[in-house]
């Protein structure tokens, strides 16, 4: 009898270690997935904290981007334009930019939020924006300046109704505040030149008049220089253009906007390419928003179209250019063409009607007869035979009416 009892306590003792061992299992079990939820949620929750917090750092650098449009490396942040902030205790960001003022500017920040132990949750969010360029250019400007024929100029104002029709240059509304400035010893006008507003040559040159020409204002109708119209001592500084970046998207090629084939086509943020040597469709290019195309070689354009409200920086790299592009639909602020020492010289065919400015202190600007310039000019050298026109927009003179950042995209990586 004793042995049955024993017997039956011993089963009735494993069942309950065994039913034990099942409970133990299964909150064992139950604790190892709360505690899995549980690190699951707080993941959840620094992946998510992580994003905003990249994006203040996005934001921290715009805001010097817009603050500093000509030194991006004030304020604090370091050459390179790093920057690491915290947010609370369990959080920072890390932000950079590379680019330059006037230029196409890319910022990468890293958002970090802690986890466990030393892990961090990150992500990385990345813009890529373009800034607008500051500058003022007084008119015609070159170290050397050489006339061979007639030369006519005056001014308008593209951002003043009463000075131009439409932001366009109207003979009826015509001012005499051009300035034809060198910084060098002085230059010639002859025949039947005339010049609406001012001459300037470098500290000691002299502006010459001969035969019938006349600078001075809309009154003055005398050969020679109106008094206080010419002056001896201009300098300006003109810094090398510098490519913008080393690589981006080619533009579109072979498009139909509007009805109208196209051999290029803008649609907005940085491109590059080799050159522009398609003539499919007549060389012409359409630029539909705000746009910058750095060009390495050949420029093949005869028409450029501009959307409404359109831009374009053009950046011109290769060694010598002849240009000559009708501009369409465009003020002259919102074409501007920048080019770089590698271009030697720069050739505007004869009859060409320009409208923009081109900088470009460290190249050779040649204008052939009958050509037509309306907007500013820089160049090392300019020279022109036959007639040439100049009509100078005083809104070169002026602050570019234009936001400081644009923002071109923006990503998570």
């Amino acid at each position: 009898m004793k042995i049955k009892q024993s017997r039956e306590a011993g089963t009735t003792l494993l069942v309950v270690m065994m039913i034990a061992g099942i409970i133990l299992l299964a909150l064992g079990s139950y604790l190892n997935l709360s505690s899995q939820e549980n690190r699951t949620v707080k993941r959840s929750l620094c992946w998510n904290a992580a994003l905003p917090m990249a994006e203040a750092g996005i934001e921290e650098a715009l805001s010097q981007l817009k603050q500093n449009t000509t030194n991006f490396a004030a304020d604090g942040w370091t050459t390179n334009q790093i920057k690491t902030r915290s947010l609370g205790t369990n959080g920072y960001y890390v932000v950079n930019f590379v680019g330059q003022p006037g230029g196409t500017v890319t910022i990468t920040s890293t958002g970090l939020v802690h986890f466990v132990d030393n892990t961090y949750i990150s992500r990385i969010v990345q813009v890529v924006a373009l800034t607008t360029k500051d500058f003022k250019f007084p008119g015609l400007m070159a170290n050397t300046i050489y006339f061979g024929g007639d030369f006519r100029a005056d001014s308008y104002d593209s951002s003043d109704p009463t000075a131009s029709t439409g932001g366009f240059y109207d003979p009826k509304k015509a001012t005499a505040e051009a300035l034809i400035a060198t910084t060098g010893p002085g230059y010639s006008i002859g025949g039947n030149s005339f010049v609406r507003g001012y001459v300037a040559a470098g500290p000691g040159g002299a502006v010459s008049c001969t035969g019938s020409a006349s600078v001075g204002d809309m009154t003055w109708n005398q050969k020679g220089i109106q008094t206080g119209h010419s002056t001896n001592n201009f300098t300006m500084s003109t810094p090398s253009v510098v490519p913008p970046y080393t690589s981006a998207d080619p533009p579109d090629t072979n498009m139909v906007v509007n009805g109208t084939n196209y051999d290029y086509v803008l649609q907005g943020g940085a491109y590059f390419a080799t050159n522009l040597n398609s003539t499919t469709y007549g060389a012409s290019m359409m630029v539909n928003d705000w746009s910058e195309l750095y060009v390495t070689g050949p420029i093949t354009l005869n028409k450029i179209v501009f959307a409404p409200g359109a831009r374009l920086d053009l950046y011109v790299g290769g060694s010598t250019v002849t240009f000559a592009p009708v501009v369409v639909g465009a003020t002259a602020p919102e074409f501007t063409v920048f080019v770089l020492p590698s271009c030697t010289t720069l050739t505007l065919n004869s009859s060409t009607v320009f409208t923009g400015l081109i900088y470009a202190p460290d190249t050779m600007l040649n204008a052939a007869g009958g050509a037509q310039i309306a907007g500013a000019i820089v160049g090392k050298a300019f020279s022109c035979t036959g007639g040439f026109t100049f009509h100078y927009d005083l809104a070169f003179s002026k602050p570019r009416n234009l936001p400081p950042v644009k923002i071109l995209s923006w990503a998570e990586l």
